[in-house]
């Protein structure tokens, strides 16, 4: 499948960047306005859609870079491919920094919450994903030869691969949106400053960024 043009937009990579850079579009909006003196914000769903725009996007780019790791990339190792694709400079930013963007605005910059009780909207997100992919099967291609852009969402490998496939999808993603939900709090019990909050980071970075074979 060659991903030219607008193509480029329909990885589950560019979904999860867009929807960061929505998120934190929204909550620099916001924020100016308070430097405004701004105090009472004239769209409310301006507030909740910036807070839901993060709390979805943050798990998603742990687990886009968590599927690489530990999914894709040794796909292609096992199966003998070259992987120089997914080493490219390119695709290291695609997978990696969004990784880095969303922990630094937890640890680091605003501090934004991803709130326990929100937890189905990062897989509301996903499920939408999931049906788009599916709905594309035979547009990828002008033969409209059926076509996967990933192998986990492949139906032709049978029910039981895909029920194990989407599930552990799910758990993935969950666990993500609970460890960014403990993030901000454990960061706080710890009383460090800038440089303990900057090793967190790294450290919970290095367990799902891979940057080579």
């Amino acid at each position: 499948i060659q991903m030219r043009g607008y193509r480029t937009q329909l990885p589950f990579t560019s979904w999860a960047w867009n929807l960061l850079g929505l998120s934190f579009l929204l909550n620099g909006v916001i924020a100016l306005m308070v430097a405004y003196d701004k105090r009472d914000i004239p769209w409310p769903w301006l507030l909740r859609l910036a807070l839901l725009s993060f709390e979805t996007a943050a798990p998603t780019t742990l687990l886009v870079a968590c599927v690489v790791r530990y999914a894709i990339w040794p796909r292609v190792l096992q199966a003998g491919g070259d992987t120089a694709q997914l080493a490219s400079f390119q695709a290291l930013v695609m997978h990696n920094l969004n990784v880095m963007f969303a922990l630094t605005e937890v640890g680091l910059l605003g501090g934004l919450p991803v709130v326990f009780s929100h937890w189905t909207v990062a897989p509301l997100f996903g499920i939408a994903y999931i049906l788009f992919t599916w709905f594309m099967i035979s547009r990828w291609l002008p033969s409209g030869e059926a076509q996967f852009i990933y192998f986990f969402f492949d139906t032709t490998l049978g029910i039981k691969f895909m029920a194990i496939a989407l599930l552990s999808l799910l758990f993935i993603l969950l666990l993500f949106y609970g460890l960014f939900g403990a993030f901000d709090q454990v960061l706080t019990h710890l009383n460090g400053g800038p440089i303990v909050h900057g090793v967190a980071i790294v450290l919970l970075s290095s367990v799902v960024c891979r940057f080579r074979d």
